[in-house]
């Protein structure tokens, strides 16, 4: 199970603060075992020196919770979570990857930061926590009577099942527990407890955009077998003669059937050799497209195996009873005098017939029709999100990600060491540190008050999120100053602590009086008065589609914290060529502190969009690709009725008809079942708009310009698939025509 903290006032469920965790643990009796989690890189030595690793820092039964053992050694040695410290486990791929797969390393210590950890096991392969991956595991130490210690409201929580009892009793026992302690606890009061399986945890925030995926997928799927359905319906027509002859032989009805069964059996099989194919292509494009853009899975691992032959077999199967059996069944009805007499006049099929072709069509139209615009709503999104205000100046920034270990003040000290050496580097304009990056969906949050004014009945009432700076991000960053001044030198761990907010913040909780010189205090590490020193400007801190929210920028001087990342902004426009210059500088400092994750903060930009522009690739290909197989399936149907007709249109002009006039009546025919088409999709539309409003943005699901120009890409492209088989008509010769008949 995954366990994650539900804000009674509405939003979306929150991680885990410890401060509930630790009654959770002592008073459920829902759960064999409940652990909590955060991932934690670790600095250690490499092959090349100092690197940084992804770890994990756990809970004493994280393990038990997920009932896996280490495949070498027996674990931390102290399973309370009052013992531990100075150990470490590895991951499967870690130890081979690192270690050579030594089997020796345990009992060993290994670098971990400025101190050492004795490696006490070595987990067994395949073995993961979540999606996350992680090369380390150290343990975390909680102080029950001061929980808080350990952080705020940013763990992960997992916990197993008792035998017998049900995902609902463990809900019920939870919500009941949720409410004692918010009774006990202040900030606790206003949170509940949401229980998940593990499975719809991993894909909640993807399940409505698979399920979405899926339907397009299954609408091309449709569209094919409608085009497929009729192009055999069309062959089976053409074959009436032939049918005839064999039922005249003997053949029973449910021969035909089976013999047409079997030639559609035949081309599904055909089609799915191809698809399994164009499919082990199109899963290493979808990788490529996916990186950075999914961050659930093992997106790096998909492929075609077993489970996927299968359903494609399976798939191959269905798609043959969809599209083979249905005009088998229609044509395998043998009259044989009107078929003998439809064969003299040259005349084969019937008006039933047509009408199934003509739904076929439609039908394809319709399908088209909600798949491009779902497509031209996506793009609009995405065009929109292209043009948000950022709040920053991501050009010419570089950014690398390091973890500082250690007391505050030797931390401290440290990043100032850092920042002094890379300002004096040539081609850097400026340099500072920020805990979360901006658009990395990161950030710490909590309660605050104003000195001097009455506490809120409610803490949920002011609430902010919470950014550790240095001196010269601002800068660093591009963001502006409004108001006031930023960090500087002055700003040490020993002098009284100041902060700037942004304009969220002036504008919600200050909008009657100056900021500036207010003090305030907020229930975060270390809470102290603090005095707002400045204003900035409002940045995109969660995400592009999230309205800045009231920040408190505090002092990594004043506060320091473990989790850094260095934004230096320099004069070239190609900020990755100095990392190794910078890299360099930093270990000139401390030669083991090693940075890691080393990208331009337009990369970051990048990521942000990768999403939306992976969802607006896909299903604006596959309505492409809609699109072309009902103009395919629209030509097919009007090239065939202009052959069948053949004796009639050469009659007709024989008789005086204009070929202009021929071939309008045949463009008509086609234009006409475009238009019901494009009725019935738009229709469709509405509904899977409303669907996809979430990932929408700047947009509305109903937008008429996208509606519009869907309806007018369809009616174009059915009129040229029109005028290219009506051309066919209005060039019959009537003299061949009758002659040939």
């Amino acid at each position: 199970m995954a366990i994650r903290q539900q804000p009674l006032k509405g939003g979306e469920p929150t991680a885990v603060a410890p401060r509930s965790f630790v009654p959770w643990r002592e008073r459920a009796h829902s759960f064999e075992a409940i652990a909590i989690a955060q991932a934690i890189p670790l600095n250690t030595d490499g092959p090349d020196g100092a690197e940084q690793v992804p770890g994990l820092w756990v809970s004493s039964d994280l393990f038990r919770v997920f009932a896996v053992k280490p495949m070498l050694g027996s674990g931390f040695s102290d399973q309370s979570d009052r013992g531990g410290e100075g150990e470490i486990i590895l991951s499967h791929g870690y130890w081979r990857r690192r270690f050579g797969s030594d089997p020796s390393i345990v009992g060993k210590a290994i670098p971990a930061g400025h101190d050492s950890a004795v490696v006490v096991a070595v987990m067994p392969p395949g073995f993961q926590v979540s999606s996350l991956k992680v090369d380390v595991y150290t343990p975390m130490r909680i102080d029950r009577n001061r929980p808080e210690a350990v952080g705020s409201r940013s763990f992960l929580c997992f916990a197993r099942l008792r035998p017998g009892v049900t995902l609902e009793q463990a809900r019920g026992e939870m919500a009941v527990l949720a409410a004692q302690i918010g009774k006990e606890d202040r900030i606790e009061r206003d949170f509940g407890a949401a229980i998940t399986t593990l499975r719809d945890y991993l894909v909640s925030e993807n399940r409505s955009m698979l399920l979405i995926l899926w339907a397009v997928v299954a609408f091309v799927l449709l569209i094919a077998c409608a085009n497929l359905a009729g192009l055999l319906l069309i062959r089976g027509v053409g074959r009436k003669s032939e049918l005839a002859v064999r039922a005249v032989l003997g053949a029973g009805r449910w021969r035909i059937v089976q013999q047409l069964a079997v030639e559609s059996f035949g081309l599904s099989l055909a089609g799915a050799v191809l698809g399994l194919f164009l499919g082990w292509a199109g899963s290493r494009t979808l990788v490529a497209l996916g990186e950075g853009a999914v961050d659930f899975g093992q997106l790096s691992d998909a492929g075609l195996d077993g489970h996927v032959l299968v359903f494609t077999l399976a798939l191959s199967c269905l798609t043959t009873a969809l599209s083979g059996l249905v005009p088998a069944w229609s044509v395998s009805r043998v009259d044989l005098q009107s078929s003998l007499k439809s064969q003299a006049r040259g005349m084969i099929g019937g008006r039933g017939q047509d009408r199934i072709r003509s739904v076929f069509v439609v039908a394809e139209v319709g399908l088209s029709v909600v798949l491009l615009i779902g497509a031209g709503l996506l793009l609009r999104s995405f065009l929109n999100l292209t043009d948000v205000k950022l709040g920053f100046q991501p050009d010419h920034v570089v950014t690398m990600r390091t973890l500082v270990t250690g007391d505050p003040a030797p931390r401290a000290r440290l990043v100032e060491a850092i920042l002094d050496r890379v300002e004096t580097l040539p081609g850097v304009r400026s340099a500072g540190t920020i805990q979360f990056l901006p658009l990395a969906g990161l950030t710490n949050r909590g309660p605050f008050h104003f000195v001097g004014r009455a506490l809120p009945p409610d803490p949920s009432l002011m609430m902010s999120d919470v950014a550790t700076v240095s001196r010269g991000y601002f800068a660093s960053i591009g963001m502006d100053l409004v108001q006031g001044r930023q960090f500087g030198r002055q700003d040490q761990i020993d002098t009284p602590r100041v902060a700037l907010v942004n304009r969220a913040f002036k504008i919600r909780y200050s909008r009657e009086a100056d900021p500036i010189g207010q003090t305030i205090i907020g229930d975060w590490a270390n809470p102290k008065p603090t005095t707002i020193i400045g204003v900035v400007n409002d940045t995109l801190q969660t995400g592009l589609t999230v309205e800045p929210r009231p920040t408190v920028f505090l002092c990594q001087a004043q506060v320091p914290g473990y989790f850094t990342n260095l934004v230096v902004r320099t004069v070239s426009s190609d900020p990755l060529a100095l990392a190794p210059t910078i890299r360099r500088a930093v270990q000139s400092v401390d030669a083991r502190q090693p940075f890691t994750d080393i990208r331009s903060m337009n990369d970051y930009v990048s990521m942000a969009l990768g999403r939306p522009k992976l969802y607006a690739r896909f299903v604006g290909t596959f309505a492409l690709l809609a699109l072309f197989l009902a103009s395919i399936g629209l030509y097919g149907l009007l090239a065939y009725a202009v052959s069948q007709r053949t004796h009639e249109i050469g009659l007709r002009m024989a008789l005086g008809a204009q070929p202009i006039g021929v071939l309008i009546s045949t463009m008509w025919q086609g234009v006409t079942l475009i238009a019901t088409g494009v009725v019935l999709g738009t229709a469709g539309a509405f509904t899977i708009g409303s669907v996809m409003s979430r990932f929408l943005f700047g947009v509305r699901p109903v937008d008429l310009s996208t509606y519009l120009g869907v309806a007018l890409v369809l009616l174009v492209a059915g009129a040229v698939a029109a005028f290219l088989a009506a051309r066919r008509a209005a060039a019959v010769d009537p003299i061949v025509a009758l002659r040939y008949e």
